[in-house]
């Protein structure tokens, strides 16, 4: 199950990160600000990165002083309950004593082949951070981390808004999204406490549905997608972007679990278009600006990997790491300009 993305590190480094992480296990998946708890996907990124073991005991160290402990289990989900927990945030423990068991009992795949598809109209609750811990987990493919990152994704999949039949316009979703930006009714950007708020607000405008459904899905959606958030996060170097290149890949991560890619997809562009409406829908750039942001990075990529290792900011040892990986599955060098725009001092 999925790659070992700290197979090149040293054996000391290894152990220090798996008992980091494991000592997380027994932390909240939000901090006390009410936000989602970064530490076990930064300490992977930052190991895949290069980091040593010193700085990912220091980072851990400065990063839990926002974190609270799990609580107890108070309620007893089954097979048949644990549904009614989908979008509650009151239920993380119960959630994560669900998901214990049932990965005990079945296994890691059975757990997410069974749970997944009751999941993924959800896919953009956190702004993505669900299915991203989920993804970090899969990838160090331990079954104690997927049963807490499932029932982290359980906690905020709260739906969007459902699906609704409407014209096909496009296989592009670079196209539905460029047709948003350039529309006189595309709301202006609320300023809510989180992204994942801004999210649903703006899932309620009149141009939301008819622009999700829209999209033609196809054999190659998935890629398409993932360039579109690529080139969103591109034109406008915005944070709520930021997620839908991280997200994007992550959601990647679970199609292997998944039966219906097609809804799957339909989900995942619902998710995207909510983010770049909450933004404001801003105009997106032209081939030939891409083609000269990414002319204009003469940055070495190892010197951006090794800032990002020892960061303090689990954003940036994040989406380097993403953007590294996508690179060299995709070949396309934007995502090294995109990584070394975020981990380079701007001089």
């Amino acid at each position: 199950m999925g790659t070992d993305s700290v197979v090149d590190v040293s054996q000391n480094t290894r152990q220090v990160l798996q008992e980091l992480l494991d000592e997380e296990l027994g932390t909240d998946p939000t901090t006390v600000r009410g936000l989602t708890n970064h530490l076990p996907m930064a300490l992977v990124a930052k190991a895949g990165l290069g980091a040593d073991d010193d700085e990912l005991t220091r980072f851990a160290a400065l990063y839990s002083t926002r974190n609270t402990a799990l609580e107890e289990s108070s309620t007893r989900l089954d097979e048949n309950s644990w549904r009614s927990a989908i979008g509650n945030y009151g239920a993380a423990a119960d959630l994560r004593s669900y998901f214990v068991r049932q990965v005990g009992e079945v296994g890691p795949d059975e757990t997410l082949r069974t749970h997944l598809p009751a999941l993924i109209s959800g896919i953009g609750g956190a702004a993505f951070h669900g299915v991203i811990r989920l993804a970090y987990a899969i990838e160090v493919s331990s079954p104690s981390r997927i049963a807490a990152a499932l029932a982290y994704l359980a906690e905020v999949a709260s739906p969007l808004r459902p699906l609704v039949v409407g014209d096909v316009t496009s296989e592009d979703p670079l196209e539905i999204l460029s047709d948003l930006s350039a529309s006189p009714d595309v709301p202006g950007p609320p300023k809510l406490k989180n992204i994942d708020e801004e999210m649903r607000e703006v899932a309620q405008s009149e141009l939301f549905d008819a622009a999700v459904s829209s999209l033609e899905i196809t054999d190659d959606t998935d890629q398409k997608l993932a360039q579109a958030a690529l080139v969103l996060y591109v034109s406008t170097d915005d944070f709520t972007a930021l997620h839908g290149v991280t997200g994007s890949e992550a959601i990647s991560s679970i199609r292997p679990w998944i039966d219906d890619d097609e809804l799957l997809s339909r989900f995942a562009f619902q998710a995207l278009t909510a983010a770049y409406l909450s933004i404001g829908a801003p105009p997106l750039w032209s081939r030939d600006r891409l083609d000269q942001f990414d002319g204009f990075n003469e940055s070495d990529p190892l010197e951006v990997a090794s800032i990002a290792a020892f960061n303090n900011d689990e954003h940036v040892s994040k989406l380097v790491y993403t953007a590294r990986r996508l690179w060299e599955k995709t070949n396309d060098p934007l995502y090294l300009a995109v990584a070394a725009r975020r981990a380079l001092p701007i001089s």
